[in-house]
């Protein structure tokens, strides 16, 4: 029987396949407010309370969970495993940005040029947006008219996804992520403070402004898991039996508190096992690269357009319409821009590796010279 471990060993899989689904899970999940307005319901949000949205944002959380500690273990050094991070994020995302401020923006723009160009709202989604921290999601007169207003509400996501990028990176620099203990008392931490936010948000309203705190530990929970079954993958017996018992725990808590977290154990489990139960038609997906990134980024301000050009466009109309034209967006991205970008890893790790080498011996020296 393999385990997860024996599996996670192997080259072939078929995340890059269930990345892609996300991602365009999102695209159709977005096409219902983005075609009918804020209050359209979305796909599996009557079913289940989770839109297919969020589901696909669950999904990414658990993969990335898993390979970002893969990522740590491997990578030479801490150093060497955020400029993988920064690379695989930042080269596409601020092309994005830039065609959104300088492309989509003054073509869109309900506002004259010169006020478009003059407004600090239009350079601020591009600095805000580029530290992930306080995001924006609209520019100045662009697609003010539409059902859903503004440019790109999928990046939110981004500000937590690197948030985890930096506790996976803090806990392998202290080798919490590969001594058995360690991880283990970081997950009794994590779970301590989970439960304790949870019970607080269950039975008070003082909390009812720390949307941010909220949003992270909605959000952490599928990492977090995500990096306990990279943890433990050796423990882990890829058997589709094995996911249900998690299955039957979150039946069995439908409507209660604490499906969320039954439901997303289930989930994961289940991701975990398609993963890896690799098939030959699969296998060449792989091959054609990761597209899911750009189609996430590019779906939202392509359905924006449409939405816009196509006033009362419906929602699959809209899904048939941006699928095309944001995987074409994807294809590019990945082949002009992300592969490229994280082909300087190495290179960039050497340099910045030197840089710091040379900023220490001048260090010693002036401390030797001042004494």
């Amino acid at each position: 029987m393999n385990t997860l471990g024996d599996l996670a060993s192997r080259r072939n899989n078929n995340f890059n396949l269930i990345r892609m689904l996300a991602a365009t899970a999102v695209l159709i999940s977005h096409s219902y407010p983005l075609a009918l307005g804020r209050d359209a319901i979305e796909p599996l949000s009557k079913w289940i309370g989770l839109s297919l949205g969020e589901l696909a944002v669950i999904t990414f959380f658990c993969v990335s969970g898993f390979f970002i500690s893969l990522s740590r273990d491997r990578a030479a050094s801490t150093t060497d495993f955020f400029i993988a991070r920064f690379l695989r994020i930042y080269p596409a995302l601020t092309l994005v940005l830039l065609l959104s401020v300088f492309l989509i923006g003054p073509l869109f723009t309900t506002l004259g040029p010169s006020e478009y160009f003059s407004s600090g709202e239009t350079y601020g989604y591009l600095t805000h947006n580029l530290t992930l921290f306080s995001m924006k999601f609209q520019l100045p007169g662009v697609f003010e008219n539409n059902p859903w207003p503004g440019i790109n509400g999928s990046l939110w996501t981004l500000f937590y996804e690197v948030t985890l990028y930096v506790l996976v990176g803090g806990l392998g620099a202290f080798a919490f992520n590969s001594e058995g203990r360690k991880f283990a008392g970081f997950l009794m931490f994590y779970a301590a403070l989970y439960v304790t936010f949870k019970a607080l948000m269950l039975n008070t309203t003082l909390l009812a402004d720390f949307h941010r705190a909220e949003f992270f530990f909605t959000w952490s929970l599928p990492f977090v898991l995500g990096m306990s079954f990279y943890r433990y993958r050796d423990y882990i017996p890829h058997r589709f039996i094995g996911f249900l018992p998690f299955a039957a725990l979150a039946v069995c808590t439908w409507r209660t508190p604490y499906f969320f977290e039954c439901f997303v154990l289930a989930w994961a489990y289940l991701i975990f096992y398609l993963g890896f139960a690799t098939r030959p038609v699969t296998d060449r997906y792989n091959q054609l690269g990761d597209y899911s990134y750009g189609v996430y980024i590019y779906a939202f301000p392509i359905q924006e357009i449409l939405a816009h050009l196509f006033k009362g466009i419906g929602p699959v109309s809209m899904m048939l319409l941006a699928f095309p034209l944001v995987l074409m967006a994807a294809i590019l991205s990945w082949h002009l821009i992300e592969k490229p970008a994280m082909a300087w890893r190495h290179g960039l790790a050497g340099v910045f590796s030197s840089g710091l080498d040379s900023l220490k011996t001048r260090w010693i020296r002036a401390g030797k010279g001042t004494a």
